[in-house]
């Protein structure tokens, strides 16, 4: 699944905060204290792995769609 590769690709701070709030459900102030961080920290580190991983599966479609592209060349036999 693109969405799991996407999140293993994420740096760590990212990814532990992505992992305990959108997929464990914890709170911002729970986070906090588990990582020995900030609320503010915790709702950063969110944002910015949540704006990461739109970028990584943006770039994954973006790849699926040039794939496609030459597939579809190499089948007319180039032509186009």
């Amino acid at each position: 699944m693109h969405l799991e590769r996407a999140i293993e690709q994420l740096p760590p701070g990212y990814k532990q905060v992505f992992v305990l709030h959108d997929i464990q459900g914890f709170e911002h102030n729970e986070i906090a204290d588990l990582m020995k961080c900030s609320i503010g920290n915790s709702k950063s580190q969110l944002h910015k792995a949540r704006m990461r991983l739109r970028e990584l599966l943006q770039e994954t479609l973006r790849d699926q769609a040039r794939h496609e592209r030459q597939a579809a060349k190499t089948e007319s036999g180039g032509a186009g």
